[in-house]
């Protein structure tokens, strides 16, 4: 059950990752292609739409246009002939158009993506955006962490959601400073700062009930952070929304109260924290870190880990979620050889360039996919669990700098 939890959690970092790619790619005219394909949707509606569809851009007006759009039909068209319309249990979204950013130039691309959740979903969408909305969708957060940082001088609201924490608002105060204007007496500037301290904190614990009042629901705890006594002023004012109040988990020593103070509130949360991915996260690292450091039961690099993957020795697999490699999957149209060739630096790839290694003759790309998932599907042929490595922390930027992102946990060394 934890690898299943586990790899799920894997699957929809890549997910995610896959949706910001999409997301970036803008057409000319409206010759980006969305289909969405449910599982058991009927092969043969789908392929005479597609083939309907190829006859019905004969009428484009623009010659480019006409080619592009035909052009990404064809793609798609040759893609489910090659995987026999096999489709996986979640259903499959294909993604194909023109993507050249150079105004007269054609790069025709096709992308795919397994929908994290069930596809509930047939569509054909062409437009000059790829259609994301029902994608979407399936990353809501069901559960988070609220989170305040609070003194008499500032305040910051955030949420964490997994791996990620974003701040949702930060708000300064106009409590006076100790020193006195002159002419005050002591009693009345004492007065004048309480009041204002109070107004602060009102409104501090207003803007926090409004961010999350209405989804108390879906909050798993709050934690509460700050210097010294004033966290636990706050607190004694009772201003928090009630259900709310009802979900403290913690309350934290911070000396900060910016997003730095944030920051150190997730940080000394560990043991509360102790559930989500960001935890689960470090600890995995600290693992891997201290195997290596031992000459353990861990290794790192692409062709280690890649040969350990082929020899059933890898327990768990470590990736980050920022590595940019690219995988091309291609066949030979003259001996019919299916290859797959991957590019560490994307920038290097050019269709037209690429051939068959056996006979040298010309390929047809067949489909892009992000290295994460050409590296986790090897990996979960084999039973080993995923982890996949943000860049949010400290120790996940340092996986990707210093063991190039890819490193796994051994079940047993030779």
């Amino acid at each position: 059950m934890k690898e299943i939890e586990s790899n799920y959690d894997a699957e929809m970092a890549v997910f995610k990752k896959k949706l910001k790619m999409l997301e970036k790619f803008k057409g000319r005219h409206t010759e980006l292609i969305t289909l969405y394909l449910p599982n058991g949707v009927d092969r043969s509606t789908v392929m005479g739409q597609l083939s309907e569809e190829i006859n019905q851009s004969s009428n484009i007006k623009s010659p480019t246009t006409r080619k592009n759009v035909q052009g990404a039909l064809r793609k798609i068209i040759v893609f489910l002939k090659k995987i026999d319309f096999k489709l996986p249990e979640n259903g499959l979204v294909v993604f194909s158009g023109n993507v050249s950013e150079i105004d007269g130039r054609s790069d025709i691309r096709l992308f795919t993506i397994h929908p994290i959740k069930n596809l509930n979903v047939k569509l054909y969408w062409c437009d000059a955006a790829f259609h994301l909305d029902p994608l979407r969708e399936m990353v809501v957060p069901n559960e988070f962490y609220a989170i305040i940082a609070i003194d008499k001088n500032e305040v910051t609201i955030a949420q964490l959601s997994g791996k990620k924490y974003d701040i949702l608002g930060h708000f300064t105060s106009t409590v006076p400073g100790k020193i006195r204007a002159g002419g005050q007496s002591s009693q009345r500037f004492e007065r004048l700062r309480e009041e204002a301290l109070q107004d602060f904190f009102k409104k501090s614990a207003s803007k926090f009930n409004n961010y999350f009042a209405e989804k108390h629901e879906k909050i798993k705890g709050v934690i509460i952070g700050g210097p010294g006594m004033t966290k636990q002023y706050f607190l004694d004012k009772q201003a928090i929304h009630h259900e709310l109040a009802k979900k403290i988990i913690g309350v934290i020593d911070t000396s900060y109260t910016d997003e730095g103070g944030i920051r150190e509130i997730v940080q000394k949360s560990s043991e509360i924290l102790k559930d989500t991915e960001l935890m689960k996260e470090r600890l995995i690292l600290e693992k891997f870190l201290g195997e290596v450091a031992k000459d353990g039961l861990a290794t790192y690099g692409k062709k280690e880990v890649e040969d350990t993957i082929e020899q059933g020795r890898v327990s768990a697999l470590l990736v980050s979620e920022d590595i940019p490699w690219l995988v091309i999957k291609k066949n030979c149209e003259h001996c019919n050889t299916e290859e797959i060739e991957i590019f560490q630096n994307p920038n290097d790839y050019d269709e037209s360039k690429l051939k068959c290694t056996k006979c040298n003759s010309k390929v047809e790309v067949l489909e892009e996919i992000d290295y994460l998932d050409y590296i986790m599907e090897k990996a979960k042929s084999t039973g080993a669990d995923i982890k996949v490595i943000s860049t949010e922390t400290n120790e996940g930027k340092h996986f990707l700098e210093s063991f190039g992102g890819v490193g796994a946990m051994l079940r047993y060394k030779i």
